[in-house]
């Protein structure tokens, strides 16, 4: 994809074309408000011109989280109203508490909402661009991620993809165009945005790399970002490749209520054993637990007595062995 602000459309038209979309498929703009966001809905509008025979829908969901935010949805259903431009807004609930992170609380109700809204094989239309991806990459460096973390954000996400339900494609047309490029297009197409006050609040570890960090890092090295998406590139290879070759044993090892057998993971290494544990417990929809949790499991799992039924527990999820000698998930609550 080009960085210039001025292929855009080109780049996102041939990023649609490519999905060999059927007729009348929905196409729906995921609206935050930025200008990341509002540029997706400009070159979807652009694209409704001159490709008219599909559905078209604007979604955005008003978590609360500022107290601007019912000025700032009605200004974007405004926006919708003078393109003539079809748009769902709403307020969505978000969990909160003291042990809850309000911003991963707020995303994964937002993805699970906009599922919803959408027809089931509808093409959900993403706005992170590349410095989302690169403070992406840097996070899950943080926190000591291994490929699946470090290759960071998919620019397409599948029907067969676990996290995302239904048959319904997600993509990000703009994840390998920088934010500056992205700020000229809606400067000169005039678009209308939301600057959020609280994306400068440097207390948060994204707007702290994006603020004070990165620009530090392509300051001393101007092609560290490009680096950083050719790494998580690489990482999503290594990633495929990893799920392509454990998928066959791990069907061979599981039942048909789901269970893994203990038998099937004993002649393989360490390392073996704890990527058919992650790749079971992704096929279970289960949240992965740490890496010492996940040791924690393979060495109970596999190395405790015969006449033991040992458990692992982690968040909303735990792990049995049962007296047939397989591998049990249980939700905890």
């Amino acid at each position: 994809m080009s960085a210039d602000y001025r292929d855009l459309y080109d780049d996102f038209a041939a990023a649609l074309a490519a999905l060999e979309l059927r007729p009348q498929q929905q196409l729906v703009a995921c609206l935050g408000g930025g200008a990341d966001s509002q540029t997706i809905l400009d070159l979807l509008d652009r694209w409704r011109t001159d490709y008219p025979d599909y559905q078209y829908l604007a979604i955005h969901l008003d978590h609360q989280f500022h107290p601007d935010s019912a000025a700032w949805a009605a200004s974007l259903q405004e926006d919708c109203a003078r393109r003539q431009f079809p748009m769902h807004c709403e307020v969505l609930a978000v969990a909160q508490g003291p042990r809850i992170s309000k911003e991963a609380a707020g995303r994964s109700a937002r993805y699970q909402r906009l599922s919803e809204l959408a027809e089931p094989d509808a093409i959900m239309l993403l706005g992170q661009h590349r410095n989302d991806q690169i403070e992406t990459f840097l996070l899950q460096l943080k926190r000591g991620s291994g490929p699946k973390g470090l290759a960071a954000m998919a620019q397409t996400i599948g029907s067969d993809a676990p996290q995302r339900p239904g048959r319904q494609t997600w993509l990000r047309p703009l994840l390998n165009v920088s934010k500056a490029s992205i700020y000229a297009y809606a400067r000169e197409h005039q678009l209308h945005w939301i600057e959020d006050d609280t994306n400068f609040d440097t207390s948060i570890d994204r707007n702290y790399l994006r603020h004070e960090v990165v620009p530090k890092l392509e300051q001393r090295w101007p092609h560290f970002g490009a680096a950083v998406l050719r790494s998580a590139q690489l990482c999503a290879e290594q990633q495929q490749v990893l799920d392509e070759l454990l998928g066959k044993q791990l069907r061979q090892a599981m039942n048909a209520t789901g269970e893994l057998a203990v038998g099937a993971l004993q002649p393989h290494s360490q390392s073996t054993q704890r990527a058919l544990l992650r790749a079971w417990l992704q096929h279970q929809g289960a949240s992965m637990p740490s890496y010492a949790q996940l040791e924690q499991l393979r060495k109970q799992m596999l190395l405790t007595g015969n006449d033991r039924q040992p458990q692992v527990a982690w968040g909303d999820y735990k792990v049995v062995r049962t007296r047939q000698r397989t591998l049990q998930l249980l939700q905890r609550f």
